[in-house]
């Protein structure tokens, strides 16, 4: 994740506009392969053409959309290939990073996990549904920064934002008492300074939460993937 200076007012403005746009794609406001006029995002965003050309640019570079010669730039589409290399690439990231978090976490950062950790609940609305997304996200970027390694956090960040994506397009994605369940059993190995428990209890979270999306795929619950 870049730094900016926000002192400087027009790079505040572009840093601005970019998480404006990027949370409404995130969130699926901003369907996938749909086409997102400057025009419209200057109004919007508040902002002129050139930070809204700039933050399209920079979202381009990150993935969440695509420039298409002709029509401009287009939401970038949720492939379902793409959804399986990314759970591929958390397995392998968040495995280690639980594996790392059990022996260097601090006694504060762990307190942290168990907190998050029970923080879902049972959404019962789409406001809830949301808060209950972002409350899962900070708990897994939480096991990331407890291995007091930026870039890894950095990774997993990336990877989070394109599963919340899919999660925003609908279907039963998350079972959030199984999650409940299934983040204690990590922060309990974390606890435990148990590096191999940790591991395991990772991966048989991430594998269960990619086993539901792609239930969720094959029945067509969730709207707007491409094959």
């Amino acid at each position: 994740m870049g730094h900016h200076d926000f002192g400087d007012t027009e790079t505040s403005q572009l840093a601005r506009v970019y998480q404006e746009i990027k949370w409404r794609i995130v969130y699926g406001r901003y369907r996938p392969g749909t086409h997102v006029s400057e025009a419209t995002l200057g109004r919007v965003c508040h902002a002129s053409r050139t930070p809204i050309r700039e933050a399209l640019t920079r979202l381009s570079a990150d993935g969440y959309v695509v420039w298409v010669p002709g029509r401009g730039f287009l939401i970038a589409p949720i492939t379902v290939t793409m959804v399986k290399n990314t759970f591929q690439l958390r397995r392998i990231l968040e495995t280690a990073a639980g594996e790392r978090a059990a022996m260097v976490a601090t006694l504060p950062e762990i307190g942290e996990l168990r907190r998050l950790a029970g923080h879902s609940g049972l959404p019962a609305d789409e406001h809830s549904y949301r808060l209950a997304l972002a409350a899962n996200v900070d708990f897994h970027l939480a096991i990331a920064k407890a291995t007091h390694n930026d870039l890894l956090v950095d990774s997993v960040y990336g990877c989070l934002m394109q599963i919340y994506r899919v999660l925003s397009l609908g279907g039963n994605v998350i079972r959030f008492e199984e999650s409940v369940t299934d983040h204690n059993a990590i922060v309990d190995a974390i606890e435990a300074r148990n590096p191999d428990q940790a591991r395991a209890e990772v991966e048989r979270h991430i594998d269960r939460a990619a086993d539901v999306i792609m239930e969720d795929v094959i029945d067509g619950r969730i709207k707007g993937l491409t094959f």
